[in-house]
């Protein structure tokens, strides 16, 4: 890949991040952010789903202290994709791209620089994706966490537009222009990467070694897991015979 960097500069970036019970991280992660992209135009947009912890009061606390962040608090958990989709919401002003990733720094901020580097090559969409799957040179992930993202891969392969091979995570970037596409989506369950693929698009991944997490818990359990997919298979249209395709 040639080295893009040089055209980074001044491009304007929204960075939205959905929020759950995030005291342990959320501070350093801004902090990281604002260190790491300094070159950057950044708009970071912290959405938090009702968190049990003083989240809230730490983001009015960041808010008062860097001018780009703006935020919103929903008083129902509602989950991350309805987080992401209010995030998407909120990106009013024209930028060249937006950006979601997790909370809970297992997101290398770092890996912002790759994903902006690749997108620039012609893509809609980058999706990051953490480099453990039968690699034993890296820390692998939880089994709950391999399972739901081996379910995850294998459910989107049926999607009808997704390119053959691409896999798809939390942590990504992706055009302006489709980010507000995605924004309009009328659907009663809301799923990004199942309203991107609804449309055409050019789509890569980038890969980073698998980063523990060192702070908090995940929210999700195996039926939590079991009910995703079930509302995507429900709410989205689907082609399963993709499965058996290469």
């Amino acid at each position: 890949m040639n080295d893009l960097s040089s055209n980074m500069d001044n491009f304007n970036i929204s960075i939205i991040i959905p929020t759950y019970n995030a005291s342990g991280s959320l501070q350093l992660l801004v902090k990281h952010i604002e260190k790491s992209l300094v070159d950057f135009n950044l708009s970071i947009i912290l959405i938090d789903d009702c968190s049990q912890d003083n989240t809230p009061a730490i983001i009015k606390s960041l808010s008062k202290k860097y001018d780009n962040i703006t935020y919103h608090f929903s008083y129902i958990n509602k989950g991350q994709q309805a987080s992401l989709q209010a995030g998407l919401k909120l990106v009013t002003q024209p930028c060249d791209f937006v950006v979601t990733m997790d909370d809970d720094l297992q997101n290398p901020v770092e890996e912002v620089l790759k994903l902006i580097n690749e997108i620039q090559l012609g893509y809609d969409m980058v999706y990051a994706i953490p480099l453990s799957e039968g690699d034993e040179t890296h820390k692998q992930p939880p089994v709950l966490r391999r399972i739901g993202s081996h379910m995850r891969n294998l459910f989107f392969d049926s999607f009808i537009n997704k390119p053959a091979g691409i896999k798809v995570s939390a942590f990504r970037i992706m055009t302006y222009e489709l980010a507000v596409k995605i924004a309009s989506s009328q659907q009663k369950y809301f799923y990004l990467s199942a309203e991107a693929f609804q449309y055409q698009i050019n789509v890569s991944n980038i890969f980073y070694p698998f980063v523990p997490r060192n702070c908090g818990k995940t929210s999700y359990n195996f039926i939590r897991l079991m009910t995703v997919y079930l509302r995507l298979f429900l709410t989205y249209k689907l082609d399963f015979f993709k499965w058996g395709k290469k």
